[in-house]
């Protein structure tokens, strides 16, 4: 079994740790949700400057939603550092110790 599974059915037995979990998943969802809007943005981008416009949207208004959605992106990164700075400090350890 793979260790990272074994852990996880063992934080789902723990009432609290499974309160933790189902937060930090929420939150990585959504993360994962607002990189797909990234994605549409940075096509929509490409494709408004070769074109004029995208749905609707010029190459401007593209630049204009993709800064406003680079900072709550910053912002979501960073909080998701911070819920998994435990699980990352363990990772570098492993990595440089």
């Amino acid at each position: 079994m793979d260790p990272m599974a074994k852990a996880f059915e063992e934080a789902k037995k723990n009432p609290k740790m499974r309160k933790k979990l189902k937060v930090k998943a929420a939150f990585s969802m959504l993360l994962f949700v607002m990189f797909l809007g990234v994605i549409f943005i940075t096509v929509g981008t490409a494709i408004a400057s070769k074109n004029g416009s995208f749905l609707g949207m010029t190459q401007l208004d593209f630049l204009k939603l993709r800064a406003r959605y680079g900072i709550v992106m910053m912002f979501l990164i960073i909080i998701h550092l911070l819920m998994n700075r435990s699980i990352m400090k363990k990772e570098l350890e492993m990595l440089f110790g």
